[in-house]
């Protein structure tokens, strides 16, 4: 089998890039004995388009602030609360065809969605003491890379001769800093019937096979960094919270997964302790993001 590499504009995606501050690329490669066909390409990206819960996540460039009220002591800033501001948004899509069908055309589709990420870590340091009203804004060049991978597949349909393309399955999300030390090394997930640890989080998950929790319950997450001194913290859609530090390397922390069922995202993200503590340090971060299901009950979904 041949390879051949096609570029084209997928237009059907520019609505997916953060309006005003992103473009969208995107570049093709078949492993079939034939290339795909404009109409798969035009087919793969509306889909795409049709299902931004699974292509895009809510969290990672929310400018939500970040209250941290533990006062450190010997550390060279005292922060209060911080956030990220995100200026400018580059997005590329680069799908790989392959698997082809008995007249050559493709039947699987695997897209790597890509996104560069830059602007402005931002700090608002000073006393905790309610008397010290003295504040100072230290702002850290971000420099971020985001990636999440979506799989679809072509399928018949009744009518001889036609088929389409549907989304099958997606990744989480990874998103860290240029050159970032700081790293989330495996994470736990613990709650009613479910107890896996993920250290791949671009490992691919049928649609069906995502992580479900019923209403209401508890979920525990155990993340490893292996630097008692790292700062993990947790993004929920309108929460910021800090993970407890065991000491080890290990941080834990519980959420409840949610009151209504529906699709929603949860992230870790572990910072250095310099990117907050030290105004000369320079920002250091490692985030993973999945995606989860609030279910009426507990069980799988049927295949």
């Amino acid at each position: 089998m041949h390879k051949q590499h096609v570029w084209f504009a997928f237009l059907a995606l520019a609505g997916l890039a953060l309006a005003g501050c992103g473009r969208s690329t995107g570049s093709t490669q078949a492993t079939a004995t034939q290339p795909p066909t404009g109409s798969d390409q035009a087919q793969v990206a509306t889909v795409l388009s049709q299902n931004p819960a699974y292509v895009n996540e809510d969290l990672y460039q929310s400018q939500q602030a970040q209250a941290y009220d533990e006062s450190t002591g010997m550390a060279a800033i005292n922060p209060l609360r911080f956030w990220r501001e995100i200026t400018n948004v580059q997005s590329t899509f680069d799908t790989e065809f392959g698997s082809p069908d008995t007249s050559g055309r493709p039947t699987t589709a695997l897209v790597t969605i890509h996104r560069h990420l830059t602007g402005t870590f931002d700090i608002v340091a000073g006393s905790v003491s309610p008397t010290d009203t003295t504040r100072q804004l230290v702002q850290k060049p971000l420099d971020d890379n985001w990636t999440r991978k979506i799989a679809l597949v072509r399928v018949p349909l009744r009518i001889p001769g036609f088929s389409s393309w549907r989304l099958a399955g997606t990744s989480g999300v990874t998103v860290h800093s240029t050159g970032h030390v700081t790293q989330v090394q495996s994470l736990r997930i613990q709650s009613d019937g479910i107890d896996t640890t993920i250290t791949g989080p671009l490992e691919m998950h049928r649609l069906r096979r995502v992580l479900l929790f019923a209403v209401g319950s508890n979920v525990k997450l155990t993340a490893m960094t292996g630097n008692a001194n790292d700062v993990v913290l947790f993004y929920g859609h309108d929460m910021r919270r800090r993970f407890t530090s065991n000491g080890d390397g290990t941080f834990t922390f519980n959420f409840i997964a949610g009151r209504f069922p529906g699709l929603r995202n949860f992230g870790v993200d572990a910072l250095s302790n310099g990117t907050l503590f030290d105004d000369t340090a320079a920002y250091d971060s490692d985030g993973w993001i999945f995606g989860y299901v609030v279910t009426p009950g507990l069980g799988a979904l049927p295949l």
